[in-house]
């Protein structure tokens, strides 16, 4: 077979790395996208750990609004405190039963933002039917995604932070969705993870590339990390293992390889928060069209990474043809974005 038409391929293909700005060390993350952030504080059960839980809430809201451009921050709690002050930024909006929760991610759809970050730390239950434990009606699997569908086809990430979390992922895993859970679905203790997650959200330790964001690939890896040190030091057999899924088939990676197929590629690419000031003046000003542009072409870029990682097992004329496609795709939207910014939305 002659090697010409892949030659003249992979030229065309340069140029439209250049043009559309993937390629080697482009990240392609939506970084200047800022998601709206709902804490949810289950019940603790005990005044320890409704004390436990709403601290926590209130350290990853705290860490949220130390962003370059905080995004919609709602704090959700089991009991309201009797007083606070009026101008705290981090106070609880409600009590965080369902109706308040759908209530606050309605709310963000309709306050267009980027996208949604949901945080659960509590008590989760498995077995026929798993629950998150909230006031009044605890939160079925099944009545979170339908809670989410609602947000739209903006990007979700949903961090369950809570024991027996990995109930949770084959109900919300879907396109365009990152479910990170603290343990596998059987694991019913009181989990460490969310001190580590919040210890990523909070140092410098978790950006490993050390690029100002955060990806919730980053934050998963520090906390999962943290989590196993912790065990080993204090010599205890694990009874937690964070799982990630991001390729949609609801099964969960503890280790994610961000090869194709696999989960961790669309992780890696999605900011968590975000440290640096580069990028968020123009996005701050995107209409809800641009956002959903937007969010397409981070997805066909996440599947060009995904493409690669499979290019060994790949004839090349059909790699470059498909590389070709995605990489047209993802010029058109550029321009498309492009324009519109131009136009003013």
């Amino acid at each position: 077979m002659s090697d010409g038409p892949p030659r003249r391929a992979g030229a065309a293909l340069v140029a439209l790395l250049a043009l559309v700005g993937v390629g080697a060390g482009a990240t392609g993350d939506g970084s200047g996208d800022v998601p709206a952030l709902v804490i949810v504080a289950g019940v603790g059960g005990t005044p320890e750990y409704r004390e436990r839980f709403s601290g926590w809430a209130r350290d990853v809201c705290g860490a949220g609004l130390r962003a370059p451009a905080p995004a919609r921050v709602r704090v959700l709690v089991e009991r309201l405190p009797g007083d606070g002050e009026a101008d705290d930024p981090c106070a609880p909006v409600a009590r965080s039963t369902q109706e308040e929760l759908a209530r606050e991610i309605e709310a963000a759809r309709g306050a267009g933002a980027a996208g949604l970050v949901l945080v659960l730390i509590g008590h989760g239950s498995a077995g026929g039917s798993p629950r998150f434990q909230l006031p009044g009606p605890d939160l079925s699997p099944e009545r979170l995604d339908e809670m989410l569908d609602a947000f739209g086809s903006g990007p979700v990430t949903v961090a369950h932070l809570g024991s027996a979390a990995g109930a949770f992922v084959p109900a919300l895993a879907g396109p365009g969705r990152v479910v990170l859970a603290a343990t596998r679905a059987n694991e019913t203790n009181e989990t460490r993870f969310p001190r580590h997650f919040i210890a990523a959200l909070d140092g410098d330790e978790g950006d490993r590339n050390k690029d100002g964001r955060l990806s919730v690939l980053e934050v998963f890896d520090f906390a999962r990390r943290g989590v196993e040190r912790e065990y080993e030091q204090e010599g205890l057999l694990r009874t937690e293992h964070a799982l990630l899924d991001d390729n949609g088939d609801g099964v969960g990676s503890l280790e994610p390889e961000m090869a194709a197929g696999t989960d961790g590629v669309l992780a890696a690419r999605r900011a968590l928060l975000i440290r640096s000031t580069e990028g968020l003046a123009e996005a701050s000003a995107d209409t809800p069209e641009i956002r959903r542009l937007v969010a397409e072409r981070d997805a066909l870029a996440a599947r060009v990474d995904a493409l690669r990682e499979a290019r060994e097992g790949m004839e090349e004329e059909a790699y470059l043809a498909e590389l070709e496609t995605l990489l047209l795709q993802i010029a058109e939207l550029a321009e498309r974005i492009a324009a519109l910014r131009e136009e003013g939305g």
